[in-house]
């Protein structure tokens, strides 16, 4: 397929393969697959009797540098016909991703919302990947000197640095998106405040002072539980309206999703004010439940950041759509109209 530039509406029924698209654009710019802790080998090869697949790509320019994954136990990335790694690719082909628990992620769990800073992060910071791992299996370790009943002390010191680092980095996104979405045209009249809730502490200002207060606050209860309660695995990303207002309890739903979209569009400007590059946006079903009005606007907030957009939705659209669609049956792909 050669793809629009602009935005690309794939259509089709549930199970069709709209998602498969976006997946697959998804593994091609370093990502993996769109659910988190996926696996590769559950990837399907479609019968073929081999375990492994490879997506080619190929970016549009005067240089038409082709991209190669090839997925079995682990992933092969090639740019150029070198060996590249994941983190590097995504700085060079920017992209963020949003499923529908994403467009609502006022109303869902914290872990949506982390996930929308974490997604920017390893796009603007290279090592913010690797770190943010290194914490996961740390807290993974702590759980299980926890189950044991053992000292943490070792491990809590282990863990700080990384929760301090992880905590900076977090708060400088929130400022980065706090100055975006004030200027998205689809928050419409509101103003949103967004701000670090720090997971099992937020007492103090100081960020270590905070964090050895809370470790030595949660002590008992983290060895009654068996749970490490403090640290970014339990952050939230608490969002305002007007005058500190929950969004999620001041909000009716339709102006909940709209200020979710909101903060998918400033989360591209942020994107692209630090890289100088707009991303590419991946939509799954980010039109549910807009009226007519919020599809139309919506669509002029992407025209105007000239980014090259995919949205997949099963609703039948209405319209003159502004740019190319797409019918997605069975996993053929039919262009039903070009946006000239």
């Amino acid at each position: 397929m050669k793809w629009c530039p602009g935005l690309n509406l794939l259509t089709g029924n549930n199970g069709s393969g709209k998602t498969n698209i976006l997946e697959g654009i998804n593994i091609i710019s370093g990502w993996g697959p769109l659910e988190r802790g996926t696996k590769t080998a559950s990837l399907p090869t479609w019968n073929s009797g081999s375990n492994e697949v490879q997506l080619t790509g190929q970016l549009e320019g005067d240089n038409g540098e082709i991209i190669k994954v090839k997925i079995s136990d682990r992933y092969s990335i090639k740019f150029e016909e070198k060996q590249i790694r994941a983190p590097e690719l995504r700085w060079k082909v920017p992209v963020l991703s949003f499923l529908p628990n994403d467009v609502a992620i006022i109303e869902s769990s914290a872990s949506y919302r982390r996930r929308l800073l974490d997604m920017i992060l390893a796009l603007l910071i290279p090592p913010y990947a690797v770190r943010l791992n290194d914490y996961r299996r740390g807290i993974k370790q702590k759980a299980i000197i926890l189950r044991r009943g053992e000292s943490t002390d070792i491990i809590n010191r282990v863990l700080m640095p990384l929760a301090l680092w992880i905590w900076k980095m977090r708060e400088e996104c929130i400022l980065l998106l706090s100055e975006c979405i004030n200027n998205v045209d689809f928050a419409a009249s509101s103003h949103v405040d967004l701000f670090l809730k720090r997971g099992g502490a937020g007492v103090l200002e100081s960020p270590e002072d905070d964090y050895l207060n809370a470790i030595s606050a949660n002590e008992e209860r983290e060895s009654v539980i068996k749970i490490p309660l403090v640290g970014p695995h339990r952050d939230d990303l608490v969002i305002n309206v007007d005058n500190c207002r929950a969004a999620s309890e001041s909000l009716s739903r339709g102006y909940r999703r709209r200020i979710a979209i909101a903060l998918i569009l400033a989360a591209s400007d942020g994107v692209y004010r630090k890289l100088g590059k707009e991303p590419i946006l991946l939509l799954d079903e980010v039109t549910a439940e807009l009226d007519p009005e919020g599809k139309e606007v919506l669509f002029k907030s992407l025209i105007k950041r000239k980014a090259q957009v995919f949205a997949a939705t099963a609703e039948p659209y209405a319209g003159v759509f502004p740019g190319s669609t797409y019918d997605i049956n069975a996993g053929r792909v039919e262009k039903i109209n070009e946006y000239q």
